[in-house]
């Protein structure tokens, strides 16, 4: 097994921590910052989102539409582009780069993922603000963002966002630039559409980094089987809800016991590591420690720093 980030997820001990888009609640989500304070966290990977700008460049962002996370309202305001929202796709590399892509997050801005919305604003240091605040922030280009992974030896989950309006080339550009940073071995790539993640193993080859998963948000029928056999990938990302976390029972007497069990078991037998998402809740008996006792092989998370200490606690405890 060549690849590090299965290796990790393989090696047995208490679930690894996955960073969702870095550590999303202390700093601006996809950002080289967000990388580097999810490391620094603790962090065992990061998770971060890519798609194409207009003439062909791989970045790092999340929405289809540039509105949420930066300035580009302001900044292209009369653009005749911001009739369509805005959408990144219509923005070559050159434009990208001038955007402000961090002082949205200090900002009273609901619904936003703000550290105003998550209520980590006090939790940020007065010289992290200012550089947030600074407009110095910027987009990374996956080149970056990898190259940024090698640099910390890391590991990080590259997920492919398509959209109707997407240029076509992604799966391409991302191979490529994989292959350019040398960081292969220490990259999985997901994606909802299970067709990228099946084409993306014919591109690489099937002894070839980096690993493959399918992300779904509803539970799938013979999940091992689907996954393995007929996507051809190697992990299994589930929402938290697709395992039950917003189930009834499962508000009723918040346990293990109250989870969907049955595919988690069937995937690991099946040799699959389980990534579940986007789950925050480190408490103590929380769903976090809910999911580790399912047998859960990685939790994706916005609060790495939490989520970290309380699996250490887990591993400490012996309860996976």
């Amino acid at each position: 097994m060549s690849n590090l980030l299965l290796q990790l997820l393989a090696s047995g001990r208490r679930p690894a921590v996955v960073a969702h888009r870095g550590d999303s609640c202390h700093a601006p989500e996809n950002t080289l910052d967000a990388a580097r304070l999810a490391y620094s966290a603790g962090a065992d990977a990061w998770e971060l989102d890519v798609q194409l700008t207009r003439d062909g460049v791989p970045v790092v962002v999340h929405d289809e539409f540039l509105g949420r996370t930066t300035d580009i309202a302001t900044r292209f305001a009369g653009d005749p582009r911001g009739a369509g929202g805005f959408r990144l796709s219509d923005f070559d590399l050159a434009e990208v780069l001038t955007l402000d892509g961090g002082s949205w997050f200090v900002r009273p801005a609901g619904g936003r993922r703000s550290a105003v919305d998550f209520g980590t604003l006090g939790r940020i240091p007065p010289e992290r603000r200012a550089l947030f605040e600074s407009g110095g922030v910027r987009i990374p280009t996956l080149a970056e963002a990898l190259g940024l992974t090698v640099e910390l030896d890391w590991l990080v989950n590259v997920e492919i966002k398509s959209f109707p309006e997407s240029p076509p080339g992604l799966l391409e550009a991302v191979v490529r630039t994989i292959r350019e940073t040398g960081s292969g071995r220490r990259v999985l790539v997901s994606s909802f559409d299970h067709r990228d993640v099946a084409r993306l193993g014919e591109l690489v080859g099937e002894d070839e980094p980096p690993a493959r998963g399918i992300l779904t948000e509803t539970p799938l029928f013979r999940p091992a089987e689907y996954t393995g056999r007929l996507v051809g990938a190697q992990t299994y990302h589930a929402s938290s809800g697709s395992l039950g976390s917003g189930s009834i029972a499962y508000r009723r007497s918040p346990s293990t016991s109250s989870l969907r069990g049955d595919d988690i078991r069937a995937l690991r037998e099946a040799g699959i590591p389980v990534l579940v998402y986007t789950v925050n809740d480190s408490r103590p008996g929380g769903l976090g420690e809910h999911l580790a006792g399912l047998g859960v092989d990685a939790l994706i998370t916005d609060d790495p720093a939490a989520m970290a200490g309380r699996m250490a606690e887990i591993g400490r405890r012996g309860l996976h």
